[in-house]
């Protein structure tokens, strides 16, 4: 009798445990799953800041490395948005800004962080001495050499394979008490790496980030990067 209850509460002890594991891991599936979408928006708005008009989800799929079916999704939404409009092979581009705020109002920076330090550095020494891919504020004065408002924050994405590289980074550098002013984004999404030219993420990234902040700062760049890429503003006729 004894031996059959303490095979049934082990029963359930596992039980409990394949369950958490199977919860687990379908949550993790589904993120990812849900990261897939932006490299979509990404690709149509690389495009569209090259003067590209046209589109084709067979090539929007292979770019992107997601299925026809995720493409297919996501433009039935921007048809219904009134962002663009969709042909059998093809689809065209109605309004940039639909697109770029439908994705940015989906980030939220806070989420995507995975690590994050306070280092005892000055901004810009940082952001030089980085080997890693910088988006947010940094990559916006890196990019036009324009700085709207003082900030001191730094966003970096690392790829996930390169995470030995930023623990030698943090080896010598000092550490303080205070407020974290380094912000690490683990990531494995190779469109976004083989899209960031010289440590520095693709524009629409860099906007959704910034629009995905909380920080005073953040409206300020916002309001630089609409003057500068006015196809992005939303126009009211």
């Amino acid at each position: 009798m004894l031996i059959f209850i303490s095979l049934n509460k082990l029963f359930i002890k596992l039980s409990l445990i394949s369950e958490t594991f199977i919860n687990i891991k379908n949550l993790i599936l589904k993120a990812n799953k849900m990261k897939k979408y932006e490299r979509i928006y990404r690709e149509i708005l690389i495009g569209i800041l090259n003067k590209k008009e046209r589109f084709s989800q067979l090539e929007l799929s292979k770019k992107c490395y997601v299925s026809i079916g995720l493409v297919n999704k996501i433009l039935k939404k921007l048809k219904e948005t009134g962002a663009v409009e969709i042909f059998p092979m093809q689809f065209r581009i109605l309004d940039a800004s639909k697109i770029i705020f439908d994705w940015a109002t989906k980030r939220n920076m806070n989420k995507e962080v995975s690590e994050k330090y306070c280092i005892d550095m000055k901004t810009t020494e940082m952001e030089n001495s980085l080997p890693f891919i910088l988006t947010a504020y940094s990559a916006w004065r890196l990019l036009t050499k324009s700085v709207p408002f003082e900030y001191n924050k730094v966003y970096v994405y690392i790829p996930e394979n390169e995470k030995e590289i930023l623990k030698t980074w943090l080896k010598d550098k000092p550490e303080k008490k205070g407020r974290e002013n380094l912000f690490v984004i683990f990531t494995n999404d190779k469109h976004l790496i083989e899209n960031s030219k010289k440590k520095i993420a693709p524009i629409p990234q860099i906007f959704v980030d910034i629009y995905g902040l909380s920080e005073f700062e953040s409206k300020y760049f916002i309001k630089d990067i609409l003057e500068k890429y006015p196809l992005f503003k939303i126009e009211i006729e």
